[in-house]
């Protein structure tokens, strides 16, 4: 899966479980920034939701 630096950050603090207004805070970006690539990495991974995200990359081993 191609992703961007920052898309690999996002996912990285959304598998630890965080709000996107903490991934917001953490990488001193905008909510509606997280939510964008929140949104792309639903999009890149075929699913519908955060916690769909998460169980996809556990079943792809690369959390």
């Amino acid at each position: 899966m191609k992703l961007t630096h920052r898309e690999k950050e996002v996912l990285d603090l959304l598998l630890q479980g965080r709000t996107n207004k903490k991934i917001a805070q953490q990488l001193r970006i905008s909510g509606f920034t997280v939510r964008d690539h929140v949104s792309s990495l639903l999009r890149k991974y075929s699913v519908g939701s955060r916690m769909e995200l998460v169980v996809e990359i556990g079943r792809m081993g690369e959390g």
